[in-house]
């Protein structure tokens, strides 16, 4: 999420060379900081880090790492406390494949996923549909 992004991307200021640029991802960053991503740098380094919708939804290039810690924020509605949370859940199989089709769009690129093989197998294969984890209820109200 945002908060962590912000956390990791301080440490990461702290401990890696003045050259190497970081550059959060996520929606509530303004326009302006959301373009740096996608403009050239004179850096040799550059370490981008982007929420799962950032992620989805955008194709940044020349990216040729990605660190997969198989995570991700899901809106899941529960029907027992009558509201929509976000929980941190293992992402499916088509998601991991996802992720690690974001490095080596250009050149030969590497993903480092931070779980095992065995934990991959035993994924789903695909994410829930996000009409099976939402409420509707505001949907019908609205087409109502």
């Amino acid at each position: 999420g945002e908060r962590e992004i912000r956390e990791a991307a301080e440490a990461l200021r702290q401990h890696h060379p003045a050259h190497a640029e970081i550059l959060p991802l996520y929606a509530r960053l303004s326009a302006e900081e959301q373009e740096r991503v996608f403009k050239p740098s004179s850096r040799a380094l550059r370490v981008v880090l982007a929420t799962n919708f950032a992620e989805t939804s955008l194709t940044v290039p020349g990216i040729r790492y990605v660190v997969d810690t198989g995570l991700a924020r899901v809106k899941r509605y529960s029907y027992r406390n009558k509201v929509e949370q976000l929980q941190i859940e293992p992402i499916s199989q088509a998601a991991a494949d996802q992720r690690a089709g974001r490095c080596g769009r250009v050149a030969d690129g590497v993903c480092i996923r931070l779980y095992s093989e065995d934990d991959y197998a035993k994924r789903a294969r695909f994410t829930d549909p996000e009409v099976q984890r939402s409420s509707l209820a505001g949907v019908i109200l609205r087409m109502k």
